[in-house]
């Protein structure tokens, strides 16, 4: 895997990130990076996706299926707490 890469600056400022770089960084038209200047160069920051939706759609899925909730999910775990309490010394 190739981590350095060369862009270009051209007219007012714009560079273009190689298409390997957007593609390993899922960097798509219209995202926001975040420059870092160190007073002798920058450093681009990628900022990742969060997975949480993906994976919450995937747990309700799952729950769902089985005939759970997020509320008996809940439930369950208060129970389960409650008795963990009960048993520490």
């Amino acid at each position: 895997m190739n981590n350095t890469f060369e862009v270009q600056v051209v007219r007012r400022g714009i560079i273009t990130l190689p298409k390997e770089l957007r593609d390993q960084n899922q960097i798509e038209e219209g995202d926001t990076l975040t420059l870092i200047d160190l007073g002798d160069g920058i450093i681009l920051i990628s900022p990742r996706r969060s997975r949480l939706d993906e994976i919450a759609d995937k747990l309700a899925s799952v729950w769902q299926a089985n005939g759970e909730s997020l509320e008996s999910m809940l439930a369950t775990l208060r129970e389960v707490r409650a008795e963990y309490d009960t048993k520490k010394p």
